[in-house]
């Protein structure tokens, strides 16, 4: 940088740390899911492992992991970003240094010819690199929107198919399944509205997509734990009923 353009200080490591503002949802629906989890000493806790033939403490902490992840994907980011340099390959606190997605090129450059700065030139502009970056962050915001929709398809998919080959549960009155799939719709409609603020070059359309990326991760998790629950009403379950 030069006299006239400066460097916002920890700007690095405030990008990555805003940028994962979806798991303060993630934690808030922890703290509700914990609510509707089965109690290891009840009665449908031992229907339950009958039916997935290990104790359901070990299916409790499968749970906690799948919903561990996004939170993980989160701490592995601010690491990368802010305690490690990817080019030396080691530990070392930088979070002044910009650290974008392969892809996203560095359009200004700050290094001014000297005839030109006499003439008030402070950086020059590359108008390519803006027209890549557009597209590569108009890329990202399409795969992610597909994603967002595959995943909702097939919650709905798999709640369908359950819902109709189970006379005798109805699986909505699952509060466990339906608190999953309450937030895994919550997070869809998010996760397609937030493409229509990522379009551009901007640094905020890549801060968008960050953020979009725990809400796809988010989803996801939702989907396996809807997977898991799901799980529990087999064929030897309904049997037990």
């Amino acid at each position: 940088m030069n006299d006239y353009i400066k460097t916002m200080p920890n700007a690095d490591f405030i990008y990555h740390l805003s940028s994962g503002w979806p798991l303060l949802l993630w934690l808030l629906f922890g703290h509700n899911l914990s609510k509707h989890i089965i109690k290891s000493n009840s009665l449908m806790a031992k229907k339950v492992g009958k039916t997935i033939s290990f104790p359901l403490k070990y299916l409790h902490v499968i749970v906690f992991s799948v919903w561990m992840i996004p939170i993980v994907f989160f701490f592995r980011a601010i690491f990368y970003a802010t305690f490690f340099d990817t080019q030396k390959n080691k530990s070392t606190f930088d979070p002044n240094s910009p650290s974008m997605p392969p892809g996203f090129g560095y359009c200004m450059n700050t290094k001014v010819k000297q005839h030109d700065a006499q003439r008030g030139v402070v950086a020059y502009w590359n108008y390519a690199c803006e027209g890549s970056n557009e597209k590569f962050t108009l890329n990202e915001a399409k795969a992610m929107l597909d994603r967002f929709y595959y995943i909702n398809y097939a919650i709905f998919l798999i709640v369908l198919l359950v819902f109709n080959s189970l006379s005798k549960v109805n699986i909505l009155k699952n509060q466990f399944i339906l608190t999953n799939i309450r937030m895994a719709l919550f997070l869809g409609v998010i996760g397609c509205i937030l493409p229509l603020f990522a379009s551009g070059f901007y640094l905020r359309s890549q801060w968008i997509t960050s953020s979009g990326s725990y809400l796809l991760t988010m989803n996801a998790c939702c989907f396996i734990l809807i997977g898991l629950a799901v799980m529990s009403y087999g064929s030897r379950f309904y049997a037990l009923i």
